[in-house]
């Protein structure tokens, strides 16, 4: 559940700086095709980049073996009566899941239904086919509009040079497939519901749609003056289906500004590169995992336990029945799993061998192997106020081999030895064995040298109202009203964001000499990685080595 939020407040972040990057630099310029990408991959990009990870190795140092525990008084059987009190938690991320889901899911079927009627008004009607076209005149009051390859339009309603200018305008639409980016607009929209910027960033696709329109329309008609009339015309036809590109979507204010505006300076495309420093910022900040690559250290420890609440003991004549009676209690009482293997016994029924594993609910592991030919000393699994733990005492036998690990030692568990694989080890002769190889080190992350500058205050954007579209709807209607205001104060301080656009071009440049120290690191990983393949194949004949000599 939690991953989820993460996951959802990563794209969404990305899909706010994608918006801001076009609001405050490419909105004003008439590369409206190159615009239309631009938008569609930062919806693109939003979702999948968090799920991507850069992996960076750190060498952590782990244990051969842990010695010479010292254990203070523990009780040596297991409390007859313990109350355990259980706190009620509110799980809020589930609730929040489910709020989510629900709402998503509601607007989800507000889609279906608008897709419905649609199919409702293309459905039993006179086709036109013309080109790739499918063209139909209704009778109903409706603003012109464009679905894919269908284009509906009441010829009634405008003159002879009107309905051209409109129907070459649906025309292009139709060819570019403007209708898949209103689908996959309203899908981002369900998906990210809570997100005002998403609101503001559907808006801008539809808009710049428009926009594309209008210019290659205008780019085949002698009269921009007739278009741009046709353009208000329709202004008074505003019955428009959900889910259509139709002939009047964004305010005809700013159509009309558009067509009239002089076409952009090509020197001007550097602007689709401000986002990238937002983006590598976004993967190194988000997206490294650091993976921990062991080192083996040998280590001793003495340490004293106090105050240990629940515990039992294994020694030399437990048997079966009662360790597993033990194991079984202390898991109904403070549910810890314990769990015996490798055990091993002599002629007199005496434990010299044996294997304890144990996993409590916070997830913490440890283990315990002891063996030899001589009965085992005590061992003590316990539990504290604030651990648990396994403890054995076999310091005092000289010929006893014990290796205990317990995850609150903040050492790594011990999970897959074998008794046998232990005794092995210890009859080896490790002056035979070969030396691993030295893994490369990885290179440090710069540290980026920004010049001085400061990001401007942005306004608040404003709170979505409770409920949703279809039951609040005066409410939604204000809160239109109020990302009108928003966009308006996000607009005031354009110039301050674009100076401070210009100041983060430098980024990308300070990066390039770690990507090419990752490159080397790579290439010296590769090496490594040949290198750890000859040191196993090495380690192998050693241990066969060993194997023969045991044998004579």
């Amino acid at each position: 559940m939690q991953e989820l939020i993460i996951y959802l407040l990563k794209s969404s972040g990305l899909i706010a700086a994608f918006y801001l990057a076009y609001h405050f630099l490419l909105r004003k310029e008439t590369f409206f095709t190159s615009n239309r990408w631009f938008l569609l991959t930062g919806l693109i990009t939003s979702v999948s980049l968090p799920l991507f990870f850069l992996e960076k190795i750190v060498v952590v140092e782990t244990p051969k073996f842990v010695s010479n525990p010292i254990i203070n008084t523990i009780p040596n059987s297991l409390p007859t009566t313990e109350i355990i009190e259980k706190s009620i938690e509110i799980d809020w991320f589930q609730i929040g899941i489910y709020v989510y889901g629900i709402i998503a899911l509601l607007l989800l079927f507000k889609v279906f239904f608008n897709l419905i009627s649609l199919f409702k008004v293309l459905d039993n009607r006179q086709v036109i086919k013309k080109e790739k076209f499918q063209f139909i005149d209704v009778n109903e009051n409706l603003s012109p509009f464009s679905f894919f390859n269908y284009i509906v339009y009441n010829s009634s309603l405008y003159s002879e040079s009107e309905l051209q200018s409109i129907l070459l305008h649906e025309k292009i639409h139709s060819a570019q497939k403007h209708s898949f980016d209103v689908l996959v607009t309203n899908l981002f929209s369900v998906l990210f519901w809570f997100n005002p910027f998403m609101y503001l960033y559907k808006k801008a696709v539809t808009q710049n749609l428009e926009y594309i329109a209008d210019s290659e329309a205008i780019a085949q008609i002698d009269d921009k003056k007739s278009y741009q009339m046709a353009l208000l015309k329709v202004v008074s036809h505003q019955n428009c289906l959900p889910i259509t590109n139709h002939f009047y979507q964004s305010l005809i204010k700013k159509r009309i500004v558009m067509l009239n505006k002089n076409q952009s300076n090509k020197r001007n495309s550097w602007k689709y590169a401000v986002i990238i420093p937002a983006l590598v910022a976004f993967v190194i900040l988000f997206q490294v995992k650091v993976i921990a690559q062991e080192k083996e250290v040998e280590i001793t420890e003495n340490r004293t336990i106090y105050d240990e609440l629940i515990s039992f003991s294994v020694d030399k004549n437990s048997s079966d029945a009662e360790m597993k009676e033990n194991a079984e209690n202390l898991k109904k009482q403070s549910g810890i799993e314990v769990k015996f293997s490798k055990i091993k016994r002599n002629s007199n029924g005496e434990i010299t061998a044996i294997k304890i594993d144990y996993k409590d609910k916070k997830g913490n592991k440890g283990t315990s192997v002891v063996y030899g030919d001589e009965p085992i000393n005590t061992i003590t699994i316990f539990k504290t106020k604030n651990s648990v733990g396994i403890k054995s005492d076999e310091s005092g036998n000289s010929r006893r081999n014990a290796i205990t690990v317990n995850s609150e030692d903040e050492i790594a568990p011990i999970s897959d030895i074998e008794v046998d694989e232990i005794a092995e080890i210890s009859s080896m002769n490790f002056s035979d064995m070969p030396a691993p190889p030295t893994p490369p080190t990885p290179p440090v992350a710069p540290t980026i040298n920004f010049e001085v500058a400061k990001f401007p205050n942005m306004p608040k954007a404003p709170v979505a109202p409770s409920g949703t579209p279809l039951n609040n709807e005066k409410e939604w209607k204000k809160f239109e009203k109020k990302m009108e205001e928003f966009e308006k104060k996000m607009q005031a301080i354009e110039p301050e964001i674009e100076a401070y656009a210009k100041k983060m071009a430098n980024v990308d440049e300070q990066m390039k000499p770690f990507e090419k120290e990752m490159e080397v690191f790579e290439k010296k990983m590769e090496v490594f990685e040949k290198e750890m393949e000859v040191y196993q194949e090495k380690l192998e004949a050693a241990r066969e080595k060993n194997e023969a000599k045991s044998r004579n």
